[in-house]
């Protein structure tokens, strides 16, 4: 892969930093990739970071052998870079058996030790209980004027809102930042919408979630490196493991290896759990309305009220004592809402998990019942998946045998 023809460009209304990404290894056109802000948004800056953190799993999973760039990249970079991708290449052995890792071929950048006014503090924003409770947690430990509090947050269109070319989300994007900016503007807080077209270099849904997405936020917290100095990165709040948290494409191990020497990614508060998170935004009125966890809703609302992560996040309001209609459409909850949706990953598991165990808790056994219903088909379909039963082991043994005896091709 080659990444070349850098270039940023201003007009009255957006300022625009793209680069030629070539693809070497297999068949496919060269893309422009583009990162656009609004011109009285935050300044960037011409440099390759953004853009080789952008393409990295891409190119990994496409088998190229090298990511070239005609710009130098931060010395950080150059370390951590190969790490991160080896963490990911690692935690996806299930799909990753063809992958490589490919060579960084770029010169390095020279990053001057220059004493320049105090940058700022953002975090990535999209409304949802993970993002919405990190700046809660964030401002109520830091006072404003304070080094570490989150200034500035970065509403990017064109990851999970924006990246489909068979439906219209900027409808769906603008609500949401209507809705939100009262309450960031009542909290000190400056809204900077971000557009990009990254995530068109490897536009899976299970690729995205399970490799690619740490990798692209980190490329977009890069983005800025005259104005940032840190920017936090939320975390699932699934309860503490061995790893932290579930293998996934964002996470608190990766972030410090997809730092630069001059923007900082930051992951805190793990240790809250997703209940706990919840809780926190209960008591705020105006965190709790502009509340937004659906990418499903077209209907005129933040919520459509019915997909997983809506039915998910309305059972843990109810556990906290807030109103799990408010702000959702769709039915009450009840035991059907819940069995008609579906996990779709370990991390779904594990939030549901402790949703089940916290209603048992609160005596409310009929929609315990039906979450351990739902944890027990996820259950099934991955015993499936993994072949993990008798079929499977019989699957497997006949495929062994086939590898030692084929098949004559006579």
């Amino acid at each position: 892969m080659r990444i070349s023809e850098y270039d940023l460009n201003q007009t009255d209304t957006w300022q625009c930093l793209s680069a030629l990404v070539e693809w070497e290894s297999v068949d496919r056109p060269p893309q422009r990739i583009e990162f656009r802000v609004p011109t009285n948004g935050l300044p960037m800056r011409l440099h390759a970071a953004p853009f080789v953190l952008a393409a990295a799993v891409p190119a990994m999973a496409a088998g190229e052998t090298r990511i070239a760039s005609t710009l130098p990249l931060d010395p950080v970079l150059i370390e951590g870079i190969p790490s991160a991708l080896a963490i990911i290449k690692h935690w996806c052995r299930d799909m990753s058996a063809a992958w490589s890792l490919p060579m960084l071929e770029c010169e390095v950048e020279v990053v001057a030790c220059r004493a320049a006014p105090r940058r700022a503090t953002a975090s990535f924003f999209s409304g949802g209980v993970d993002a919405t409770f990190t700046l809660l947690r964030n401002h109520s430990l830091l006072p404003a004027g304070t080094a570490g509090r989150i200034d500035c947050v970065l509403t990017v269109f064109g990851l999970d809102l924006g990246y489909r070319s068979d439906r219209d989300d900027r409808a769906a994007y603008d609500q949401f930042v209507a809705s939100a900016a009262p309450w960031l503007d009542s909290q000190g807080v400056r809204l900077v919408p971000v557009e990009t077209n990254l995530r068109q270099l490897d536009p899976r849904p299970g690729f995205w979630g399970r490799a690619f997405n740490g990798f692209a936020l980190s490329a977009i917290a890069q983005l800025f490196p005259d104005a940032l100095e840190q920017v936090h990165i939320g975390t699932s709040g699934e309860r503490l493991g061995e790893s932290v948290q579930f293998p996934w494409g964002s996470h608190p191990v990766l972030h410090p290896y997809l730092s630069s020497s001059v923007v900082q990614g930051r992951s805190p508060y793990v240790e809250f759990s997703r209940l706990r998170r919840l809780a926190w935004i209960a008591k705020d009125a105006g965190a709790r309305a502009q509340l937004r966890v659906c990418f499903a809703s077209r209907s005129g609302a933040l919520n459509c009220g019915v997909c997983e992560k809506c039915v998910r996040t309305r059972l843990g309001l109810l556990l906290c004592d807030a109103d799990p209609q408010s702000g959702f459409d769709g039915p009450p909850l009840s035991a059907e809402l819940i069995g008609a949706v579906s996990i779709t990953s370990n991390l779904g598991q594990a939030e549901h998990e402790e949703l089940r165990d916290a209603l048992r808790i609160h005596g409310n056994l009929e929609l315990a019942a039906a979450e351990d219903d739902l944890i027990r088909r996820w259950l099934r379909y991955e015993h499936w998946r993994q072949n993990r039963g008798f079929k499977g082991w019989l699957r497997r043994k006949r495929e062994a045998l086939q590898r030692r005896f084929p098949p004559s091709s006579s």
